[in-house]
Formats: C-alpha cells, structure tokens, sequence
C-alpha cells in the first residue's frame, strides 16, 4: 500500500510517547513492505531537529516537516472561545500545513492517509478533496477524556471555568467529527468502547503502541533495587499532576516507614516547582540523555497517573527492559496486566506507597515482578504482530 502519515509533531526525535508511537507506526509499516511518506508538524515545543533525522529514514519517508506556531495565543483562544470553537484543534490548522499536504496529494498516489491523532482531523476536508485515499483517525487518545480529568482536579475559579469550556468543546468536535473518517484506530481496547458510546459507526481496529524488541535487548537482570524513579514528559499537564500526587501523598508515607528509600524524578522541561530535596529523599535530575539507558538502572518505575486515556508508552518502555513497577490503573490502562503478576497496581497513596516499599525491601519480590512483566510485553506488543494485524484491516478497507 501507498500510505501518507500526517503527524502532529515530528515523530524523530523521540521526545514522548506519542513519538515513539508514531515512529513504531513508520518503522513498522516500512518493515512490512508498504511506501510510507511522513509530513509532520514542527511547533516551538517540538522543534525540527535535523541531526536526530538520517538520511536512510529521510529518503524511505520523503520525510517533510512544515512550522506552525502552536503557542497559547490569548487573542486566538478568546476568538475561537466566543466563536464555540475548539482552540485545542484549531492550534493545529495551519495554511502552510494545508498547502504543502495538498502539493503532495496532487503530485502522489495513496491508499491510504493516517491521521496521527485528533489535531490532525482538520484536514480531513483538503484530502478528500483531492484524493480517493482512506482517511483513518489513529487515535492516541479519547482527548476530551483527559482534559475533563485536569478540568474536575482544577481549583474553583476562572482557570477551572475555562477549562471546562475548552474540554466541552474539544468533547463536541470529537463527536461531531468522528464518522468523518473511513475508520479509527484506537489504541486500546477501552478507548475504542468509549469510541463507540460516543456514536461512532465506522469500522474500528485497536492497535496498540508496539516496539521491535529484536533491535532492543534486555536490560540485565534485576537482582536488587535500590531506588523509586518516575521517568515522562514534563510538560504533560497529567504526567505534572501525577507527580505532584506522588511527591505529596504517595512519597511522605515511603519515607515513614523507609527513610533511606530514594525517589528520582526525570524527564525534560521539568517544572521549578519541583525540587531536590536531601531530607525527603527526592532528587530531580530533569531531561536524560538517553531513556533506554535510564531504563537499566535498578530502581522501580512509577506510574502515577490519575488522569488521561489510551495506554502508556512508558510503560511498554520501562516493564520490557525488566523494570518492577507500580502504577495506577490509568497509569496501565490498555496493557491487560495482572495485577501482583506483572506489576503493582494501585489507584490511593496508601496502597501505593504499600507496593513501593515490598519491593524496596524484598529483592526476590522485585525481580520476580520484573521478569514476569517484561516477559509479558515483549509477547504482547511485538510492533512486527501488531502491524501485520494492522495491515489486514487496512486492505480490507481499502
């Protein structure tokens, strides 16, 4: 197949998640034999960097990335507030974005064209226009599903008001919008029954984030663990308010019982807010320079998230390189894990603080938990199985 991939941000380098779900998507369709041309987006928070592009991906994907200035704009958010539009999708609509897409659409061919996640849904409009493409909405997430958490966790007050307006419409475009496409893609199983209360009649196919654990080998095994980590994006509202869980009402009750138990927060555009803090154990190390390499060190990884939708590239990431963890259910959501099999789940700080400190202080507790995880993701979410299933539902559609 001739497939165009339209991306929200450049998939190269792999600041988050969602880059590494999209570059999963590429690479995995490029393995399987398929042509795959990339345009992407670049914003002030996910700037074009070429060094981290070689030329081989360059020349496979024609690779091509267009600026558009997706900053907060206080005139654009009151204009699009007054006018009952969405200013998280309207941020992504770009003239220059629509002109170059359209060049492509008249000078190539394609079977299908992937939207890589909602803010892309705007250009749904110009591909049908000139091309008899699929257009298939990859859903990351159900993205009103995550504001509406930072919305009922916001204080009362002007900010908790506003956000309740942007997620209400970002709720109706995602309604509005959705049997626009020829099918989604959820990638999980949860996501894809909320898909369908919401209305959707299209046909759906869940595709999970996969990685090529041929190309990546096992961490060493785990024989003890001698530190908690928290390792994400920091400029992610949920993964903040995570984190400020953990530190606050998770941490306190570790250090009770353990004063010597270690947390190390990491992750780029790490908030002033958070502070290293000797007495408290806390040591914050901000962006790393390597995530598989941090993905080695003994320590146990915690994902504290009480908001969002989808399923967690990090813990895919972390639990396939033998790491123990300890997560809330929304933190693992769409993994299918067992909980005290493959890893802690817990949803109050007691409980988590609980788990946190049996595998700080049972080496044997830690290690089984590790290897029983890892094995578990590098069967289920194999990039190679999890194309290849993807692939049949593409021609049939096509």
């Amino acid at each position: 197949m001739r497939i165009l991939q339209l991306c929200p941000k450049p998939p190269r380098p792999a600041r988050d998640g969602g880059c590494l779900a999209m570059d999963a998507m590429t690479q995995g369709l490029l393995a399987d034999g398929h042509f795959v041309r990339l345009l992407a987006i670049c914003t002030e928070k996910h700037p074009h960097v070429p060094e981290h592009l070689d030329s081989d991906y360059m020349r496979a994907t024609k690779y091509h990335a267009v600026d558009v200035k997706t900053a907060v704009n206080t005139t654009d958010a009151v204009r699009h507030l007054i006018a009952g539009e969405s200013y998280h999708i309207g941020r992504f609509n770009s003239p220059e974005f629509t002109s170059e897409l359209e060049n492509i659409l008249r000078d190539d061919v394609f079977d299908v064209v992937i939207l890589e996640s909602l803010f892309m849904a705007s250009y749904e409009a110009p591909i049908r226009r000139l091309s008899n493409a699929r257009v298939v909405l990859r859903a990351h997430n159900v993205e009103h599903q995550i504001w509406h958490g930072l919305t009922q966790e916001a204080r009362m007050g002007p900010k908790k008001w506003y956000l309740s307006k942007l997620t209400s419409q970002l709720k109706e475009y995602e309604i509005n919008h959705l049997n626009n496409f020829d099918a989604v893609v959820p990638i999980s199983e949860g996501d894809s029954l909320i898909f369908k209360d919401l209305g959707a009649t299209i046909p759906m196919h869940v595709s999970p984030f996969g990685m090529d654990f041929e190309k990546r080998p096992a961490a060493s095994a785990l024989t003890s663990v001698d530190h908690v980590f928290h390792l994400g994006s920091m400029d992610w509202l949920p993964n903040i308010q995570g984190v400020q869980w953990l530190i606050e009402e998770v941490w306190p009750k570790v250090r009770e019982q353990n004063q010597e138990a270690t947390l190390f927060l990491a992750g780029r555009n790490m908030p002033e807010s958070f502070k290293s803090d000797a007495s408290l154990g806390i040591k914050v190390i901000g962006e790393v320079e390597n995530a598989t390499a941090f993905f080695t060190r003994n320590g146990i990884m915690t994902i504290p998230l009480l908001t969002g939708s989808g399923m967690r590239v990090k813990a895919v990431e972390g639990m396939s390189s033998g790491r123990p963890t300890v997560s809330t259910e929304i933190g693992v959501e769409g993994l299918g894990l067992v909980h005290g099999e493959h890893a802690f789940v817990a949803n109050s700080p007691e409980e988590f603080a609980k788990h946190i400190l049996l595998l700080l202080e049972s080496s044997d507790t830690a290690s089984k938990i590790a290897q029983s995880g890892q094995a578990y993701i590098r069967n289920k979410f194999s990039n190679k199985n999890i194309i290849s299933d993807l692939v049949k539902f593409l021609e049939k559609l096509v």
